[in-house]
């Protein structure tokens, strides 16, 4: 995929020269710049550089950081590429708690561009009720694939969008939390001990346990192998 965005991006160039009455412009103007990185302790890439090349074909400057990226070596990044936005990727169960510890530290070190939260493993209601409420300083979201990258970040990027798209989001998000903390009320718990008490009781001198005709192995001889197991042919075994 990569080899071919690299095969169309001579020509984009000479679409973007074209519109610009023929003069090449000496400095790309990118609709934002985004930071891609899969979390600590997770080597899947394929779906966040779905996510980059999508990216970079709508004109996004994409800074793919590769994957087992630590939680400090992202927040560097940001700052030195002054990232407008930067996205989690991992797919397997452990990452979900590494982003809920990436976003914690992004608050703490004063990281403040919208959060995207996306792969295999990932969902709305866990970005809702463990990420978005530890990422104070703006909006954590969940991107369900690539197809939703872009029109979610435009939505992030555009001023005269942003604020009613993020409003949109923290209100589902509110409600999914509501709906999932009063999914747990509806669980009761009882103690170990009377767990134990509930266990199920067999009286086994009640219960008649048919006894083998016989233990260990027995060789049958002169068997018909069709009358015991019929509808096999079994001549191309022999």
């Amino acid at each position: 995929m990569k080899k071919a965005v690299n095969y169309l991006t001579p020509f984009m160039e000479a679409e973007k020269t074209a519109a610009n009455g023929g003069v090449a412009s000496t400095e790309i103007q990118y609709n934002g710049t985004v930071v891609l990185a899969t979390v600590k302790g997770d080597v899947h890439d394929i779906g966040k550089n779905i996510v980059g090349v999508v990216l970079g074909c709508n004109n996004y400057k994409v800074i793919d950081m590769g994957v087992m990226q630590t939680c400090q070596q992202i927040i560097d990044e940001c700052r030195k590429q002054k990232a407008d936005i930067v996205g989690l990727s991992g797919l397997i169960t452990p990452s979900l708690d590494e982003m809920v510890f990436n976003a914690k530290e992004f608050s703490k070190q004063g990281i403040n561009i919208p959060l995207l939260i996306g792969g295999a493993t990932t969902s709305k209601m866990h970005t809702a009720v463990k990420i978005e409420p530890n990422y104070k300083n703006n909006l954590a979201v969940h991107v369900l694939d690539a197809s939703r990258a872009v029109v979610v970040v435009q939505k992030l990027l555009n001023k005269g969008t942003q604020d009613d798209f993020c409003k949109d989001v923290r209100e589902e998000y509110d409600e999914l939390r509501k709906e999932y903390y009063d999914n747990q009320k509806d669980k009761t718990f009882v103690s170990l001990a009377k767990a134990r008490a509930k266990k199920m009781r067999v009286n086994w001198d009640e219960v008649k346990i048919t006894k083998p005709t016989f233990l260990g192995t027995k060789v049958f001889k002169n068997y018909d192998l069709n009358k015991l197991v019929p509808y096999i042919d079994w001549d191309p075994f022999f």
